[in-house]
């Protein structure tokens, strides 16, 4: 099922708008996040799809059929919510078994369906145990098999991962990729988390204040975000924003003048920094800093830099002996996360020469 958006907007009571004028395509047979902090539109919009709410403005199409004005249970969607509701009472069999029993499918399907998606989410071995006896993974899976037992047109999940331990996020994520590669069903999930979106998604859609700020892989958001608010929102740690007027004269010769004219903020994620004598491909040009900290967290190095007045933080630097402080350090950039960016935000250079995509 292809969900289409065409100038949605959402108020409530005619006065606060939600979400301002939406215009995406969401393909069939593909996993999608959306993506933001909270606040952002993105359960909204979730539920825009679901036919739990309708828009003030605009209208959805399920493939081409005009779904604006229909409810959920007309559109044939399934549902996973952050918290699963399973009912208590009922087994896991019984829960999955739920909707069709609903539908009056007769009692033989309902069993040979009902175990036939406990075995696709593994749990084929707690199908007589109650929720209550269950971890919060096997309770996902259960709400994941629930939804899918009507063999919806497209599979909902709105943050079902949050009330997991970080091991258990991490495994589940996995689990419900694989779910969706083996059904094909169409899939919408609703994250805070850049690390389930960027590891799951086939296309991820940015949102912030009810608007788009950017919808496309994975990759493409990381090695080319639209605006600053995209390049601090995706990668950990966050980039470091530092004035041009730091690093203008070194860029001059690298840049077209009309860009570095317009110009304003030179972004530059911490794994693109490393030393000036390191063989990686880089810039042609040179920095130098006063060194401030240097930390080791297991693998991960962080390097602290005071340069022209302002604090960056590296962790592409590897060198013995950087404990020590007050040690100018002189680095360098890879081209790869270096970007500038514009008085309103938006990036209008990339030093890896990737095309920006921006969502005006």
């Amino acid at each position: 099922m292809k969900v289409r958006f065409e100038n949605i907007s959402l108020n409530y009571d005619n006065q606060k708008e939600i979400l301002h004028n939406l215009n995406f395509e969401i393909s069939n047979g593909k996993l999608t996040c959306l993506l933001g902090p909270s606040g952002c539109g993105k359960s909204t919009t979730l539920n825009l799809i679901s036919g739990l709410l309708l828009p003030s403005a605009g209208k959805i199409y399920f493939d081409d059929q005009d779904v604006t004005k229909k409810d959920a249970l007309a559109r044939r969607v399934g549902m996973v919510f952050q918290n699963y509701a399973l009912y208590p009472h009922m087994t896991v069999l019984e829960n999955i078994c739920f909707p069709l029993k609903m539908s009056k499918v007769k009692k033989a399907t309902q069993l040979k369906r009902a175990r036939e998606l406990a075995e696709l989410v593994h749990i084929s071995n707690e199908l007589d145990k109650h929720p209550a006896e269950l971890s919060g993974g096997q309770q996902q899976r259960v709400a994941i098999a629930r939804a899918l037992a009507k063999s919806p047109s497209i599979l909902l999940l709105d943050e079902p991962l949050s009330n997991l331990d970080a091991r258990l996020r991490v495994k589940m994520r996995d689990e419900i990729r694989k779910i969706q590669l083996a059904t094909g069903v169409t899939t919408v999930f609703v994250t805070h988390d850049q690390d389930e979106a960027i590891h799951i998604a086939d296309k991820i859609m940015i949102l912030n204040n009810g608007k788009i700020q950017q919808y496309t892989t994975p990759n493409k958001i990381y090695d080319a975000p639209s605006n600053l608010f995209v390049a601090k929102f995706i990668g950990n740690p966050e980039v470091n924003v530092i004035p041009l007027a730091a690093a203008k004269d070194q860029f001059a010769g690298i840049v077209p003048p009309e860009i570095l004219k317009e110009a304003t903020s030179l972004i530059v994620r911490p794994e693109s920094i490393i030393l000036a004598d390191s063989p990686e491909e880089s810039l042609p040009v040179e920095f130098q800093g006063k060194l401030l900290k240097a930390d080791r967290f297991g693998k991960e190095i962080a390097v602290k830099i005071n340069f022209q007045e302002n604090e960056i933080l590296a962790t592409g630097i590897f060198k013995a002996g950087l404990e020590s402080k007050a040690e100018l350090i002189r680095f360098k950039l890879k081209p790869v996360g270096i970007f500038l960016s514009n008085p309103a935000g938006k990036i209008i250079w990339s030093a890896s020469g990737e095309r920006i995509i921006n969502n005006d």
